[in-house]
């Protein structure tokens, strides 16, 4: 990753002197966020200084624009039973946090996320090692090799697009493949529509998304009890959908996950500020080249 993934560089005239600029910029909602911090004045960056300036301020841009963003998202929405933009807060600075990460560093949570539904005993690593190597762990069971591999399958559904009631019926079959689970009724399926069509109209009405992520995924649990995992990827579809990196058993409810970004939250800007500081590490010695300006 180059200084140009993530940064650009801007100057600004004062007294006939150019002053130029590292500028990090976050968009959402269709506005966007900025910081600066100064370079140099007079010349045109070296790449040296340019990545000097990336490494020890970079991060500080990075939480700049991740704080303005945050505050923004807390005072646009309604909400339907959680009015508290201090939590609401929290909880997109975790959002938009964990997305950062997952920029700089290049990880994906999927198996994480197989490794922590229910029926799933196996580590993050040993689902990793089970998919590219086809190693199946000491103690699993061909139920839990079936649970994980249909949950593999059901997360490779995820398109991007609404979630449907029949799209929902089709998560449920591959979840239930080679397994004694029933399928769902005509009845059910019409109750998962009408709670759908429900949500889709409080998210065009500018209600809190997560929010409603976490009502909807309730009313499945009411209405389908014994139906865990299926309940837990219709929740984590719908997370991914809006940009929310969390896992469903960390987000059970409005506290836990509250408590959990809370925690996390600083956690993820040391990691940050780490991994920035890696990828932009200025080696010694070596001649330094004129910046490529982007």
């Amino acid at each position: 990753m180059a200084v140009g993934d993530l940064y650009r560089i801007e100057y600004r005239e004062q007294n006939r002197i150019r002053k130029y600029y590292l500028i990090r910029e976050i968009c959402t909602d269709n506005r966007k966020f900025t910081a600066s911090h100064l370079i140099t004045a007079g010349t045109p960056p070296t790449k040296t200084e340019t990545n000097r300036c990336a490494a020890h301020y970079g991060s500080d841009l990075e939480l700049k624009c991740v704080a303005k963003a945050a505050k923004y998202r807390a005072e646009r929405f309604l909400y339907e039973e959680y009015d508290d933009t201090d939590a609401v807060y929290e909880i997109e600075q975790y959002r938009l946090l964990r997305e950062r990460k997952e920029e700089l560093s290049g990880s994906s949570s999927v198996s994480e996320y197989l490794a922590s539904c229910d029926g799933v005993s196996i580590s993050a690593d040993d689902v990793k090692r089970l998919f590219s190597a086809g190693t199946i762990p000491r103690g699993m069971t061909l139920d839990e090799v079936n649970i994980v591999q249909n949950l593999s399958n059901a997360v490779s559904l995820r398109d991007g697009r609404p979630l449907t009631a029949a799209k929902c019926m089709k998560i449920h079959r591959e979840l239930s493949r080679n397994l004694k689970i029933n399928p769902l009724s005509p009845d059910v399926e019409s109750k998962i529509a009408h709670r759908l069509k429900e949500f889709y109209a409080q998210i065009k009405e500018r209600y809190y998304p997560f929010e409603q992520c976490l009502l909807l995924y309730r009313g499945l649990q009411e209405l389908l009890p014994e139906e865990t995992r299926f309940a837990d990827e219709i929740y984590a579809r719908l997370l991914n959908a809006y940009g929310y990196r969390i896992l469903p058993c960390q987000a059970r409810t409005w506290e836990d996950t509250v408590s959990f970004v809370r925690e996390e939250n600083p956690l993820l800007q040391f990691d940050i500020r780490h991994l920035n500081e890696m990828k932009f590490k200025v080696k010694s010695g070596g001649k330094q080249k004129q910046l490529d300006f982007f």
